[in-house]
């Protein structure tokens, strides 16, 4: 039951989906929208990327006025700059006070400590204040606190010099002299660097004043490892007649104090050499639009390399929006005017719009997903190298032909030539927009349909396929010959011819690959399907002929005059003598109420009132559509069912109720439901049925009262207005009458009486054995001779 349910969900989708008129707009906005997305990603950007000794594969030209800039000697001129600026150091003159400063604060700390100290020891203990060890001992634990203020450590012996020196303002003295002599010179972190300079000096910056000086004698400032040595050089004199202890003390400290008060200011340096470059003007050299810079064919050197790299600089990327804008414009337009100039009114799409309008579009989509990957795949292949370019070398192998030749199998030639328009002016896009690809595109899609229009057996699509190999390769080598500015190089030439040849095999391929799976999906009706349909041996057939033989023998003949008449007005003469081999597939249902199976001579519509005949009359159209359906017939031939009456009248059975004195009689109850035929073939089988039966029924089938019985057929089914919904012209009519009176006259002949005995030539007698003799002269008959076999029953 869930199976069902599901199918039938499936079902009444596809209805609503068939026949809702939104389908066709929300089709068009999928193919813009799609093909838009697939165009931002723009493989047609214009790349000038080359390297010294590339072949250039087009003519490349100055699209506008620009200018190229003369690197070389603008970056002479930025070095030179560079050169010219001489280096910042920052001189820190605080640096002095501050050490000097730490110097006095932690010698007048001592000072203090020792006259704290000696006021306690006066107090508690005089006799003690001689006492050396015990004064040093409490000192120590000041020796941090002088430690902090001097700025940097010292040993305990160190600082039991300076106590026994009594923290004295002499040593101070020595200490700030020999230090403020050093700084004052100047001292450099990095003496190696700045030695660099010597040649244009440096300037000499002071951190605090800002003030700025041009030092030129660079040897004259100190390293670090050179200002400890100059302390003891400068302390000699100073030291001259202390102690050797308190004179090593005093360099030692000297030594650890002093850091340098010059420093690179790299930042500074830099900023001004930025400041100076950006005031030189660049040397440029002007390019006019419409210059060339480099032919097709020709090897990049270096000039025309500094000259594409100009130009790649100055190709600005589009802007998306625009390019999107443009892209959905120019699809959009395109479609509506196919669509509204032609296919929005065309007869064979009117009935199932868009079920036709599905299909189309998904074709669209599929081959210009083809166009895409071979887009992708030719610039992965050639990343150095523009979408354009690469994909020029590729494009033939694109099998856009398998679309206008599946396309023209299911629904014409002419369909086909205008899908092919829209399909390869859309892929010339995506390649490009090269005029040499839309016409291989173009030409190769119409001749590869035109070459399957009449073809009607599957191995004609491979015959077609080598055939259209054949034409691109001809067409590749016209293309190479004429399109370019140079001659393609042979080796480039005989590729492309390979790849054309390539693609149309490849198309053929997708086509009989493709044709099957959308017969099924479309319940398409192919022209090799009706092959299959029109064997004899198909089981409906064979049903027909056992259960129904005079339908099946009435549907034979009906096949052959519609064939025929088909041929002669150029209709579609297979679809024409399918439709009307399983046009009366419905008289299954009640085979013994239609006269040409009542063998037994009874008519069981002698007990019927005429309005239920003609509703079992009437009954076998919508049966037949169900059987057809059952069967999986495709819509041509339930087409041809539905049709082959027409709207048509039953008079036979119209005019017997009117004997009968009915009066209230509805003229639509005696008519078939319709719709009257819409295509040339229904109209030929309507013509064709009522031709074969109403001339059977004729008691002498002479050729002038055949030919008088189907011109007044004719006549009376145009009169009713049966033919007008078909695009049947008179021409048409005329033809179609003078096939049915060839072929009937040749079904209907008279023939000669195969005699027993020979005196009944002799008396000239002559009897056609194929018809009944008139009951006056069944008594005229020779007798049976008794010693003859008699196989009384045979055919009983």
């Amino acid at each position: 039951m869930k199976k069902i349910n599901n199918q039938g969900w499936v079902k009444h989708a596809g209805q609503a989906l068939c026949s809702t008129p939104y389908l066709p707009p929300v089709m068009l906005l999928l193919v813009v929208a799609l093909f838009a997305l697939a165009q931002i990603f723009d493989h047609t950007t214009e790349s000038y990327a080359y390297k010294i000794g590339d072949v250039a594969g087009r003519d490349i030209k100055a699209p506008k006025d620009f200018f190229i800039e003369d690197k070389a000697t603008n970056l002479a001129k930025m070095d030179n700059v560079k050169a010219s600026i001489r280096t910042v150091y920052d001189f820190d003159e605080n640096l002095l006070k501050n050490i000097t400063d730490g110097i006095a604060s932690a010698m007048d700390f001592g000072r203090q400590m020792l006259q704290s100290r000696d006021n306690a020891l006066d107090i508690t203990s005089p006799e003690s204040a001689e006492s050396s060890d015990t004064t040093f001992s409490m000192a120590l634990a000041s020796k941090p606190e002088f430690e902090k203020k001097l700025g940097i450590e010292i040993s305990n012996g160190a600082f039991q010099i300076l106590f026994n020196e009594k923290f004295s303002e002499e040593v101070t003295g020595y200490l700030t002299a020999i230090i403020s002599t050093i700084l004052t010179n100047g001292i450099v972190s990095n003496k190696e660097i700045l030695l660099g300079e010597e040649e244009k000096g440096i300037t000499l910056k002071t951190i605090q004043s800002h003030k700025e000086r041009i030092v030129t004698d660079l040897k004259v400032f100190y390293g670090p490892d050179q200002a400890k040595t100059m302390v003891r050089v400068v302390g000699q004199p100073i030291l001259k007649g202390v102690n050797y202890n308190l004179a090593n003390l005093v360099v030692d400290i000297c030594e650890r104090l002093l850091r340098p008060n010059i420093t690179l200011n790299k930042n500074e340096t830099e900023k001004r050499i930025s400041q100076a470059q950006a005031r030189i003007k660049p040397t440029l050299y002007q390019i006019k639009a419409g210059e060339m810079i480099v032919r097709e064919g020709e090897r990049v050197d270096e000039l025309k390399l500094v000259k594409l790299n100009a130009l790649n600089e100055q190709v600005e990327d589009k802007n998306v929006i625009m390019t999107i804008t443009g892209i959905c414009m120019f699809t959009s337009l395109l479609l509506l005017v196919v669509y509204f100039l032609y296919l929005k009114d065309h007869p064979k799409l009117g009935r199932d719009m868009n079920k036709h309008i599905t299909f189309l579009t998904l074709g669209l989509l599929l081959y210009i997903g083809f166009t895409e990957l071979a887009v992708y795949i030719a610039h992965t292949s050639n990343p150095e190298m523009s979408g354009k370019i690469a994909s020029s070398a590729i494009y033939m192998v694109v099998p856009l032909p398998a679309a206008a030749m599946i396309t023209c199998i299911f629904l014409g030639f002419d369909i086909a030539l205008y899908f092919s328009l829209v399909l390869c002016s859309l892929c010339t896009i995506s390649f490009g927009g090269g005029f040499e690809i839309f016409l291989f595109f173009f030409f190769s899609s119409i001749t590869a349909a035109y070459w399957i229009k009449e073809r009607h057996e599957r191995h004609h699509f491979i015959v077609a396929g080598f055939k259209l190999a054949l034409f691109n390769g001809c067409l590749a080598i016209a293309l190479g010959f004429f399109m370019p500015s140079q001659a393609l190089p042979w080796a480039i030439l005989v590729k492309q011819v390979i790849m054309a040849v390539g693609g149309g095999v490849f198309a053929a391929i997708l086509t009989v690959g493709f044709t099957p799976l959308i017969e099924v999906l479309f319940n398409y009706t192919t022209a090799a399907k009706l092959l299959e349909f029109s064997n004899l041996d198909q089981p409906l057939i064979k049903k027909l002929m056992i259960e129904a033989p005079g339908t099946y023998n009435h549907s034979v003949i009906v096949a052959t005059l519609a064939e025929a008449a088909a041929s002669a007005i150029h209709a579609d003469s297979l679809k024409t003598k399918v439709m009307a081999y399983y046009h009366d597939i419905g008289k299954l249902d009640k085979t013994m109420y239609f006269i040409e199976n009542q063998s037994d001579g009874r008519n069981r519509h002698d007990k019927l009132s005429p309005s239920m005949s003609a509703l079992i009359l009437i009954g076998h159209v919508k049966k037949g559509v169900e059987i057809a359906k059952k069967y999986k017939l495709g819509n041509e031939i339930v087409e041809g069912i539905i049709q082959h009456h027409g709207t048509s009248l039953i008079k036979y059975f119209y005019n017997k109720s009117l004997k009968a004195g009915n009066e209230n009689i509805n003229e639509d109850d005696f008519r078939y439901p319709g719709p009257k035929p819409q295509t040339r073939e229904a109209g030929i089988v309507m013509l064709a049925d009522v031709a074969e039966a109403a001339t059977r029924a004729l008691e002498r089938p002479t050729p002038s009262r055949i030919q008088g019985r189907v011109k007044e057929l004719i006549n009376d089914i145009f009169a009713d207005g049966q033919l007008e919904e078909c695009e049947m012209t008179l021409k048409d009519l005329h033809q179609i009458a003078k096939s049915f009176n060839t072929i009937l006259t040749s079904i209907y002949h008279s023939r000669i009486e195969y005699t027993d005995k020979p005196q009944d030539k002799k008396n000239g007698k002559s009897k056609d054995t194929d018809r009944q003799p008139p009951r006056g002269e069944a008594g005229n008959s020779p007798p049976v001779q008794k010693d003859r076999t008699d196989l009384k029953r045979l055919g009983l």
